[in-house]
């Protein structure tokens, strides 16, 4: 509900309540005498608003302002809780299918119902507005003083990717990750075993960070590589899923296996296997326990390819355990010097060309010495200095801050207090963003959309004008990543098949936002502890890698009538309550839950307020059929279930914006779901063979992944034609990203039947078969796309200059079998804003660079030596012109006779005298697919 004038503009923890009885005041003019009590409990509330707005903003409120900011907060829950049950026994009836007698009862009956229904609210309304006239009244007598406002929303900040890569390698990292590289792969490398490097020091000094640029520097030299992050209380089965997941398995689709299906035993057995003949680099970052590495290393053979092991831990004990054999060693992080804490402050606060203030040198100088050489301490305030006035006024506030602490004996406080004056610093409505972080547990990846969803169905995010929520929510989720409060990643989807955004929350971050989430009741956390007593109000709970307190939950041992979110996850056989009573529940998400019992699905439809319903990655998931009745929701996540078949009534859910699974089976009659922005992915074999209709009733579609999997015949041929017209229909109202995934032949009608143009499209991906010939709808009208992702049987220069036209493009990957005569050539000027680009012709001459390609980071070649020797008379690539490379890979195929033949010593030579012209050192990992000589064989 958006509100108007006075409200509307409000950001404040009253926000969400008072624009929803302003919207009931104006919807239910016949509510005479209540009416009156609504408008008069609006006006108090946006009075206690402002004031709560100057409390957030006090330093340190004393404990009668907490208190009353308290008894606020969950005023403000109960009057929004109110007006929910409210709106659904009014608004929502179900069908009138009786006739006669017993249709005219019926209809008496709701009539009371509704009259009663009207009763109790005017009660609650005139109950809350006694409360809040009483709580300001009292308010008053408290002396709050004024406090600074929070700033408003600002834009991404475009320096945030280059200071990013800076941090790492340029401030206190470029010696000690040289020394660990050289221990590691030098240029005398101990024997072909294992090596285990632990990299120990205390929390925030920059272990994750270390591991991660030597990771990043050296990955290409090896067969294949992971990164992954245990905890205090790690999973091992999602912990080894996930090794399993980015080695890249050799032995079937893990996609299409559920998460819970597999014990650790039998991942262990599955990562041994993979990785037995392999040169593998793995990251084992934060391990806590001696007992966690020994089962973690069970799954890293030593198999004698001169393998290497990372570790990173705060204790050291457990690196000591970790590298006790021969082939092991230990790395001490030692604090930041004070040039290095200067170098990195000033980069998170200054733009490359301006200079530091001179009247804020002393500041500055105190802020550092506080840091104490934790880096963590150290961007954190840099980056909310960063958006602040360069005045004294404004850094002395932040110096005072920390000033008052009480005396530290470690670096944790100073952490926590300027993660005080981050989070503080926020507008209202992001705050509550930034502490639903705390739902997560330690090290989890969380994945972007997933967390904007939510946002979204818990009502932290309103409109602004010109922009949907999704959009507003992902401008909150870059802001975080702009102050450095969440650390971003990419994240490669176990069920799709490139990587997507997401972020994970630094440990000490995360007490931090738990703390908090405690103070201010706005989540429960269950750990080790018991379970909350049965007087206290739960408005959001969370449970991982805890049956016991998942039973709890089950059996209703709390008080859990006012729950608005609820998480259990990676839990197994839980057994779903045969019925929820949680009548203002908004998100349940059961993630990663293994052997899920839902005894009557039937339980779920009590939940009907419920907006967001989560399965990733659970086992035993089985949805009501009558879903549809579930009015309010907006997203069903169902991948890595293996749930295929929806109930029919899920056409009738008419507010769904995201319904994500694998291969779905839509029913007959979707397109009926207005509301759908993101559908995927769909089984077009087995769907009716007219989805094609269905699908382009959607117009506010946004993103749509379909697959082709299945016999190659005519009838799949027809299927492909019929997605086209809604392709077309669609990419003139709001489709902005198409995932085709395309196992059989005869695709041609994705070729040059897309018109007109979509002219919003800002990513495409077409897998697994080449088109015959350059797509024509392919052009500079473009002007939106970022992401392609194409084969193509032939590429002609006409077309490459095509795609060197496109505006936006930033991700390329083109795989060609064939190309013109005379080869290609990338122009002077060309891909301005290209980042990551792939060109994979390993029958042919590939491509050479004259130049331009200015942003370019990320570089894979694939071409045949001979055939480009004798179309470009050298193998001089060009890629000394690509000033910005940071990583290059080169597939190069050749007659060969092994690694010693010199036409392979003559290719390595030529290329890294081109990398030794670039200014950033990139990474270079050149492999060979050798043709034997006789034989004209690989």
């Amino acid at each position: 509900m958006g509100g108007t004038g006075e409200e509307s503009a409000l950001a404040g923890m009253m926000g969400p309540a008072v624009d929803k009885l302003a919207s009931l005041v104006e919807k239910y003019t016949e509510l005479r005498n209540v009416r009156k009590k609504m408008e008069q409990l609006r006006k108090e509330l946006i009075a206690i608003n402002l004031a709560l707005e100057k409390h957030a903003a006090m330093e340190s409120p004393d404990a009668q302002a907490k208190a009353w900011a308290a008894e606020m907060r969950e005023l403000a829950y109960d009057l929004e809780d109110s007006i929910d049950l409210f709106t659904h026994h009014i608004d929502h009836e179900p069908p009138d299918t009786t006739t006669g007698v017993k249709r005219f009862f019926l209809r008496m009956i709701r009539k009371l119902k509704k009259l009663h229904y009207r009763h109790r609210f005017a009660q609650e309304i005139k109950e809350l507005h006694d409360l809040a006239n009483e709580s300001y009244r009292r308010r008053k007598r408290y002396r709050i003083e004024e406090g600074g406002s929070g700033i408003s929303h600002a834009e991404i900040d475009p320096r945030l990717q280059a200071l990013y890569v800076e941090v790492e390698k340029l401030v206190g990292i470029q010696g000690p990750s040289q020394e660990i590289i050289g221990r590691l792969v030098g240029e005398n490398p101990p024997a072909e075993r294992r090596r285990v490097v632990a990299i120990v020091g205390s929390g925030g000094s920059g272990k994750t960070t270390l591991a991660k640029q030597v990771y990043e520097k050296i990955r290409d030299q090896f067969s294949c590589a992971a990164f992954v992050s245990v905890s205090q209380k790690p999973n091992m089965i999602s912990l080894l899923w996930e090794l399993l997941s980015q080695i890249g398995s050799h032995g079937g689709d893990l996609g299409l296996m559920a998460i819970g299906s597999c014990s650790e035993k039998q991942l262990i057995d599955r990562l041994r296997s993979d990785l037995e003949n392999q040169r593998y680099l793995v990251v084992i970052d934060d391990v806590w326990t001696k007992s966690a590495w020994e089962i973690i290393q069970c799954a890293l053979p030593n198999n004698g390819h001169t393998s290497k092991v990372i570790m990173t831990t705060r204790i050291n004990s457990v690196g000591q355990f970790s590298s006790t054999s021969d082939e092991g060693f230990i790395y001490q992080m030692k604090p930041l010097s004070r040039n290095d804490s200067e170098n990195l402050f000033l980069k998170r606060t200054l733009c490359a060309e301006d200079k530091f203030p001179v009247q804020l040198t002393g500041i500055k100088n105190e802020i550092i010495e506080k840091c104490d050489g934790l880096p963590l301490a150290i961007v954190t305030l840099a980056s909310m200095l960063a958006t602040k006035p360069r005045t004294e006024e404004e850094w002395e506030r932040a110096l005072n801050s920390i000033h008052s602490m009480h005396e530290k004996d470690s670096g944790l406080e100073v952490i926590d207090k300027i993660l005080s004056l981050s989070y503080s610093d926020l507008p209202h409505n992001m705050r509550n963003c930034l502490l639903y972080l705390s739902t997560f547990p330690e090290d989890h990846m969380i994945y972007k959309d997933s967390l904007v969803r939510r946002w979204i169905a818990e009502g932290f995010i309103t409109e602004k004008q010109g922009f949907t929520l999704e959009q507003v929510a992902e401008s909150y989720f870059y802001e975080f990543v702009n102050r450095s409060l969440v650390q971003p990643i990419t994240l490669r989807s176990r069920y799709e098949t490139r990587s997507e955004g997401g972020c994970r929350v630094h440990d000490i971050v995360l007490n931090f936002l738990i703390s908090r989430s405690a103070e201010e009741n706005f989540l429960t956390m269950l750990y080790g502890e018991g379970v909350p007593s049965s007087d206290q109000r739960i408005r959001r709970l969370s449970v991982w890698d805890n049956p016991e307190h998942a039973l709890a939950v089950s059996r209703a041992t709390m008080n859990l009538s006012h729950l608005r979110s609820v998480s259990i996850c990676n839990v197994g056989g839980w057994t779903m309550p045969p019925v929820l009573d949680l009548p203002v529940l908004r998100v349940l998400d059961l993630e990663g839950c293994r052997d899920l019992r839902i005894v009557d699905p039937d339980c779920i439809l009590t939940l009907f307020h419920l907006r967001y319903l989560g399965f990733r990655s659970a086992s035993g998931v089985v949805l009501p059929d009558q879903i549809g009745n579930l009015h309010y929701l907006q997203t069903i996540d169902l991948s890595g279930t293996g749930v295929t078949h929806l109930p029919e009534s899920i056409v009738r859910l008419k507010l769904l914006m995201h319904l994500v699974g694998q291969r779905l089976i839509m029913p007959d009659g979707f397109g009926n779901m207005e509301s759908l922005q993101e559908l995927g992915t769909i089984d077009c074999w087995k769907c009716s063979i007219n989805f094609g209709e269905d699908l382009a009733l959607l117009s506010r579609l946004r993103v749509l992944r379909v697959t082709f999997i299945g016999v190659e015949t005519s009838d799949m041929e027809t299927r492909k034609r019929s997605l086209m017209p809604s392709l077309c229909k669609l990419g003139g109202n709001n489709l902005r990203c198409v995932t085709i995934n395309d196992h059989v032949g005869g695709g041609e009608s994705f070729v040059d039947s897309w018109y007109p143009p979509p002219c919003l499209l800002q990513k495409f991906i077409h897998i697994s078969q080449y088109f015959s010939r350059f797509p024509k709808w392919i052009s500079s009208c473009l002007c939106d796309l970022t992401h392609l992702d194409i084969k193509v049987a032939k590429m002609e220069r006409e077309y490459l200059h095509i795609l060197e036209d496109l505006p936006a493009i930033r991700s390329l990957y083109l795989f060609v079998k064939q190309v013109s005569k005379d080869g290609l050539i990338i122009s002077r000027g060309a891909f301005r804003c290209l980042r990551r680009f792939e060109f994979c012709n390993i029958d042919g001459p590939g491509l050479i660079f004259e130049g331009g390609m200015r942003m370019l980071e990320w570089l894979r070649l694939g071409f045949d030596a001979d055939r480009a020797q004798s179309t470009y008379g050298s193998l001089e690539v060009g890629i000394q012109h690509l000033s910005s490379l940071k990583h290059i890979v080169l597939i190069v195929r050749m007659i060969s006779e092994g690694a010693n033949d010199p036409a392979e010593q003559a290719v390595k030579s030529a290329i890294s005298g081109q990398v030794k012209m670039l200014p950033n050192c990139p990474t270079v990992d050149i492999r060979f697919r050798r043709r034997c000589l006789l034989a004209g064989t690989e």
